[in-house]
């Protein structure tokens, strides 16, 4: 057992795990307060285990140490203070999932610095930078001016030059469902080929059922004629009021003929049934399979039809079905359509041809026309390519939206646009749709004790609860105009690669 150390000086540090010693008290209290391996309040000369009992104790304490950071313990005079010292030094990780590649970032500036310069495999840079300008031109069309109207007239001729009716021919004479005439007429109901007194029995049509198989009957191509079986039989009867089911536990009163059922045994039986006892009731009850009820938990279908496959949807009712007929009836959807793009399936330049003109003009906000369709996708590609990107609240430009980006998160700028109030709408229009921002109270402010404290200008007690602190959690979301990648192979030992269907 080790010996222990005894303090050289009289006054000994309170902390167990502290052999230091001093001359004076005062010394000591000095030690404590500015020591990094002690957690001790001077002002009001206790000690605390750990950081996290000696924070909560000062945010506790709002008249000896005004405001305190709840996670450092920092004192403020003023709730802004405190609150731009948390956002500047407290930051909190994000935890950003690329939809493509499935990798994750901790800063929502990382993760569009992933997007726009290449680096993931399945979104490509120019992918990336069409849904900024689909976000930007869309934002144009949206504000209600003439813009939009002007957007319409440059495909109406295309939207007028599409036939969707399907029979074709002109209606010269009104609806037949509007005349008066035809409501005086009255219709006789079609009466049937054979008059319902003369009954349909299966013996005049001469059917032979065949038995249903059993447990207890091997022979499947015994026969057994319907009728002469319930030949004797009432149906519907108003004196005999025992039942008439097949298989019955109750036995039916009225005895079938013997020799009907004389011929029908089993394979091992030597001699004719009786024509009517308890016994061959229960056994006929017992041999019966319940073909339309459940076998083991599974329906009568699929044990009848146990190889038969479930009945796909009509066509007319798939999702592609019913955008088409949207499109039909209000025309082309902008939101989630890239048509301006000449590199998405959804680009079509005789929507923007100009018959009369014999002119494509550009889908974008400008006039420009050209003769050929390979001379508007040029024009598309190059000038329609955004460059640089301005922040609406300090007038900044900026070369990429990474820039931006960094600058958005930025806490300690003097521009303030994360703090507006419009900010995920541009948000979302500046990373393309990829980033969504919500405003959240931090997770080590989520369980901030409430005391009672004595008020300074009442003299009565109240309940106070230490200032909370929020933070931007940002989160990923797929754009409207997204579409699923597909992974394509290429032979030759070249790995799989990813291409999206624009």
């Amino acid at each position: 057992m080790p010996a222990q150390l005894e303090p050289l000086k009289p006054v000994k540090c309170t902390y167990e795990d502290c052999y230091e010693s001093f001359d004076t008290e005062k010394e000591m209290r000095r030690h404590k307060r500015y020591s990094d391996e002690h957690d001790y309040c001077y002002k009001c000369d206790e000690d605390y285990e750990d950081h996290e009992a000696y924070a909560l104790h000062k945010i506790t304490k709002p008249k000896l140490h005004d405001l305190a950071c709840r996670v450092c313990a920092e004192e403020f005079k003023t709730k802004s203070g405190l609150k731009r010292h948390i956002e500047l030094n407290h930051k909190l990780d994000q935890k950003l999932t690329c939809i493509g590649c499935r990798q994750s970032f901790h800063r929502a500036c990382l993760f569009i610095e992933h997007l726009e310069f290449g680096y993931c495999p399945v979104i490509s840079a120019s992918q990336f930078q069409g849904h900024i300008v689909h976000k930007m031109l869309i934002n144009e069309y949206l504000k209600g001016d003439e813009k939009y109207t002007r957007f319409q007239q440059k495909q109406a001729k295309f939207e007028a030059a599409v036939d969707t009716e399907e029979e074709g021919g002109v209606d010269l004479e009104d609806s037949i469902f509007g005349d008066e005439e035809i409501e005086g007429v009255e219709f006789k109901a079609i009466k049937p080929d054979v008059p319902p007194d003369i009954p349909l029995s299966p013996a005049a049509a001469g059917v032979i059922f065949p038995a249903l198989p059993s447990k207890g009957r091997a022979d499947s191509a015994i026969q057994i004629p319907f009728v002469s079986a319930f030949s004797k039989m009432s149906f519907g009867s108003e004196e005999s009021e025992t039942p008439t089911v097949v298989g019955s536990p109750v036995t039916s009163p009225i005895n079938p003929p013997t020799e009907s059922f004389s011929s029908f045994s089993s394979l091992g039986d030597a001699g004719p049934h009786p024509a009517n006892t308890e016994g061959s009731t229960a056994a006929s009850s017992k041999s019966q399979p319940k073909v339309w009820g459940s076998r083991d938990g599974k329906s009568a279908s699929s044990v009848l039809f146990p190889n038969a496959k479930s009945t796909p949807a009509p066509s007319e009712f798939s999702i592609a079905a019913y955008d088409q007929n949207m499109e039909l009836n209000h025309g082309l959807n902008i939101m989630n359509t890239r048509f301006w793009d000449p590199q998405s399936s959804d680009f079509n330049p005789e929507r923007f041809y100009d018959s009369i003109a014999c002119k494509y003009y550009c889908p974008f906000v400008c006039e420009q026309n050209f003769n050929t369709k390979s001379d508007l996708e040029h024009h598309i590609e190059h000038d329609h390519r955004i460059s640089r990107m301005k922040c609406p609240k300090c007038l900044k430009y900026f070369k990429s939206a990474f820039a931006l980006m960094a600058h958005c998160e930025s806490r300690g700028a003097r521009c303030e646009i994360n703090k507006t109030d419009d900010y995920n709408i541009f948000l979302d229009r500046v990373s393309g749709g990829f980033l969504g921002v919500e405003e959240k109270i931090r997770p080590d402010h989520l369980n901030n004790p409430t005391v009672l404290i004595q008020s300074t200008d009442t003299g009565r007690m109240e309940r106070f609860t230490p200032p909370v602190a929020s933070y931007l959690q940002y989160t990923v979301t797929k754009p409207p105009d997204w579409k699923e990648p597909v992974a394509t192979k290429v032979v030759g030992g070249i790995p799989d690669q990813y291409r999206n269907q624009w």
